[in-house]
């Protein structure tokens, strides 16, 4: 029988400049608190064409990222006495589940390892070097030596942007004792036949002798009530037995979303006994779609950064990964994508019993020349190798990469191509890929790889928003019919493999300082404190919830237009978002509905099933060319249900229109049936939106429901009136503050200051956009940085066109104009906020009181947008509150 021994507990540990400390394992240098003060050193990013935003320079606290409270880079030494011998006739092994570059000293001789990498334990033989007294020393080391330093310190498995570049050991540490010939590992691999219930399972085993064997190896698979046996015979070191055996599997044991069924095989040789278990399920390109169990899937894939600010490394538990996959599912999601990173074997075993798909990647981010060097080509195959041993038995596991965004030249290419066949070769019950957004998808997709995912397609895009705020999102008039179908016919032909969008999203949301406090651990959030102190300088502090709450409600409002895009397009297999977790390093990437703890910001924006709405196993979607609508102007919308659940659905369309009181108009529609993995149509919509008397500018909402599914749409109706806007003649209105505005407030009147909203204009000014920011500017520091408006709904202005405080589509032109660039202190009926790095006061329509008179600016050019019904009616309601009694600015100029 097997037997393991923990070596958890005290270690002394050395490192490279003589201190000496004691330190617990597992564990690492950080959370014994060894190491030295951190300091921000090198680039926040691998591209080569990154500028450093010198706003967020501190000589202080590293602004960019959070602040490691020790750190340390290069060998540790960890060494302590062995107590007790090997039994006799048994072989013993010392293993560590996760480590940096680790090696062991048995009373100062090496033991060379038999497996291991940043992604998979650490295997040392000790039988014959192992007894009472000796020194056990393993040496740690996180800088790399010999290794490609660069492409692992920038991956999420060694960033100090978020995992940190920790050292030390974590997870199962011990020596395990086993017989002189054991089962090292058992490796099944489902492949479907023919027939509905009939399976070939492709057994492959590995038996480690130390003087050969002879016997019978018997395999038990509890769940498919059945035994299997083979003769088998080997010589010393290891041997590798492939038994093919058929199985018929009922539909309800196979494994699937949210369905975690597993089957339980053990197998015995001679004196011992091995046990694991895995999963029957099919994972597969069937005519460019990714199907699992032969039914078409819609990836709701989120980007794990391995963010993890109080341990600094990723938990090595299963209940710690069942709570973090049990919180992405709570938002929809059925995927994760590790971002350039593997995590362990519990967040395998966790995702198999929770039923979520798992897509690991190497430890490799290099936009550069992947695999060019001998080295690294020579680590990542190992590491590769490695984890598709490893983890061969989880059926959680359906693809993988090489790594995040790598760019090759011609030897790397070549290098690439040899370890997609190796993949290939090695394991036909996954899909594999060279990289997650290759050559950041300029060069199209390579014949070699099962599936692309990319964030576009040469020139053309596969998501709404980019870096430098391009795609349509924040250029294009909103509707909701967009999709990427363009963009799929020109990859359909070169490529006809299954497609995904990568890193979706990436809107920023402005910091909850609440979670401060939060940081106990290993890091502190000495960027979110740097930022705090900011806002309270600058007068921020009392309405700061506000801001946090409208950027995130913006940014909800973006994720779910790059969600039903992606759902609109019908040639896709799913969107990958990064994402729904704040990134803390990057510039400090705030991004998500979850803090870097992983815990729903306490705001109504990040409630779960407020996203999960729209992200989910099937959806009706209503194609509308616009949000804004005159009274009694027709809304006309082809209504289509993309289902990727797991079966047909049938059912009746179901419409309505309401306002914020009562149902103005309900139709219901004759029943269809909508086939699994299809978009299809369920009705067309063709409503005369005529608004209930007393006419007033209405914001509306237009319900589609079908057999259970919702969703809802905001749509803006403006009266008749409203659309010929006629300033009056009390007011004088000016595109620049000439002579006789001057003399206008100097007797007493109104002025409307409307200039041209351009750069010329208004040099004092910023390009504002719709949507928050794009990741962020210590990023991309070209981005001006504005994050959307910032609306005094309650005042009286307002009465005319109804708002809330963030804003809805029917202010996505005007939001889109230039923006002020205003003294601290003062106020902006609609301001826009920007981002933390800046913090400037911001706006585009205010008030004051100047001289004896009153005057109103627009930054917004609304004269030159009157083909808008919402700028028209926008335009109405200023000139009818500047002829009203209300227009009194508090305000001086």
């Amino acid at each position: 029988m097997r037997d393991f021994r923990s070596l958890s507990g005290k270690w002394d540990v050395r490192l490279l400049d003589g201190s000496t400390y004691s330190a617990l394992l597992p564990g690492t240098l950080d959370t014994n608190k060894i190491g030295h003060e951190d300091k921000l050193t090198g680039k926040l990013h691998q591209d080569e064409n990154y500028v450093e935003n010198k706003a967020l320079v501190s000589d202080d606290v590293i602004a960019t990222r959070l602040t490691r409270n020790n750190t340390y880079e290069g060998k540790a030494y960890f060494s302590r006495r062995w107590e007790g011998d090997v039994p006799e006739g048994k072989r013993l092994f010392l293993k560590a589940e996760r480590a940096r570059v680790l090696r062991l000293f048995v009373d100062g001789k090496e033991v060379r390892a038999q497996a291991g990498s940043l992604s998979t334990p650490y295997v040392f033989e000790v039988t014959d070097v192992l007894n009472d007294g000796a020194l056990l020393e393993l040496v740690s080391d996180n800088s790399y030596e010999d290794l490609p330093r660069n492409d692992i310190v920038y991956s999420s498995a060694a960033t100090d942007e978020t995992q940190t570049n920790w050292n030390g050991i974590i997870g199962e540490f011990g020596t395990e004792t086993v017989e002189k010939t054991f089962i090292e590992s058992i490796r099944v691999y489902p492949r479907k036949d023919e027939g509905d219930d009939k399976w070939t399972l492709d057994v492959r085993a590995v038996v480690d002798s130390e003087d050969g064997f002879e016997g019978k190896l018997v395999l038990e698979f509890k769940e498919l009530c059945m035994t299997r046996e083979l003769d088998v015979t080997g010589g010393s070191g290891k041997s590798f037995f492939e038994i093919e055996v058929a199985a018929e599997v009922a539909k309800e044991l196979l494994w699937d979303e949210e369905c975690g069924k597993l089957i339980h095989v053990r197998a015995r040789l001679l004196e011992d006994e091995f046990e694991t278990a895995f999963g029957i399920r099919s994972f597969e390109d069937i005519a460019g779609h990714l199907c699992l169990n032969g039914r078409r899937i819609f990836l709701r894939s989120e980007a794990n950064c391995a963010v993890f600010p109080e341990t600094g490394h990723p938990p090595m538990d299963v209940s710690s990964w069942k709570k973090i996959i049990r919180t992405y599912m709570g938002y929809g999601v059925n995927c994760l994508r590790f971002h350039s990173h593997c995590p362990p074997e519990a967040a395998f075993c966790a995702a198999d019993e929770l039923g979520i798909l798992m897509q690991p990647e190497l430890s490799h981010w290099n936009p550069r020349d992947a695999f060019s060097d001998e080295k690294s080509a020579a680590y990542y195959e190992k590491e590769l190798r490695e984890i598709l041993n490893v983890y061969a038995d989880h059926p959680s596991f359906v693809m993988l990469t090489f790594g995040n965004e790598l760019q090759a030249k011609e030897d790397g290419k070549k290098t690439a191509e040899r370890l997609l066949e190796l993949c290939h070769d090695t394991d036909k019950t996954r899909l594999f890929a060279f990289s997650s957004n290759a050559f950041y998808g300029e060069q199209g997709a390579d014949a070699e790889s099962d599936f692309y995912t990319a964030a576009g397609f040469k020139d053309l895009p596969m998501r709404a928003t980019f870096a430098g705020m391009k795609g349509y999102l924040n250029n294009d008039y909103p509707d909701a019919e967009h999709d990427y179908a363009n963009t799929v016919k020109e990859i359909r032909k070169s490529f006809k493999k299954p497609i995904f969008s990568f890193e979706v999203g990436q809107y920023e949301v402005l910091p909850d300082f609440g979670e401060i406090e939060d940081f106990r651990g290993v890091t502190r959030a000495d960027n979110l404190e740097l930022i705090k102190k900011n806002v309270t300088e600058k007068g921020l502090s009392h309405e700061w919830t506000r801001r946090v709450e409208a950027t995130g409600e913006l940014a909800l409002l973006c994720y779910r237009e790059e969600v039903e895009a992606a759902l609109r397009t019908e040639e896709y297999s799913g969107i990958s978002l990064l994402g729904l977790q704040d990134f803390p390093g990057q510039g400090t990437a705030l991004v998500g509905m979850l803090n870097s703890h992983l815990k729903a910001k306490p705001y109504n924006f990040a409630a779960p099933e407020r996203f999960r709405r729209f992200f989910k196993d099937a959806l009706p979607l209503a194609f509308l060319d616009k949000y804004t609508y005159v009274d009694g102007e027709m809304l006309k919308a082809v209504v289509k249900l993309a289902n990727y659940s797991k079966g047909d659905i049938t059912g009746r369309l179901l419409v309505k229109v309401s306002d914020a009181e009562k149902a103005l108009l309900t139709k219901e529609y004759d029943e269809v049936t909508c086939r699994q993995g299809e978009l299809s149509e369920l009705g067309k919509i063709e409503i005369e939106l005529e608004l209930p008397e007393p006419k007033r500018n209405s914001e509306l909402t237009l319900n589609v429901s079908f057999a259970g599914y919702d969703n809802s749409y905001d749509i803006y109706v403006y009266t008749r009136e409203s659309q010929s806007p006629e300033k009056p003649d009390s007011v004088y209105e000016c595109r620049a503050l000439d002579d006789k505005a001057k003399e206008v407030l100097k007797e007493g009147g109104i002025v409307f200051l409307a200039p041209d909203s351009t750069r010329q204009a208004l040099p004092a000014s910023i390009k504002a956009t719709f949507s928050t920011d794009f990741w962020s500017v210590g990023t991309f520091s070209s981005q001006e940085g504005s994050m959307g408006l910032l609306i005094d709904e309650k005042h009286p202005l307002f009465r005319n066109f109804p708002t809330r405080f963030y804003p809805g589509y029917q202010w996505f032109v005007q939001s889109s104009q230039r923006a002020l660039l205003l003294p601290e202190g003062v106020r902006s009926i609609v301001a826009v906020m920007d981002c933390y790095a800046y913090l400037r006061n911001m706006g585009m329509l205010l008030e004051y009181r100047c001289k004896k008179g009153r005057i109103f600016v627009s930054s917004m050019g609304l004269h030159n947008l009157l083909e808008y019904p919402e700028c028209r009616a926008l335009l109405t309601a200023i000139y009818r509150y500047l002829a009203s009694d209300e227009f009194d600015p508090q305000q001086e100029m």
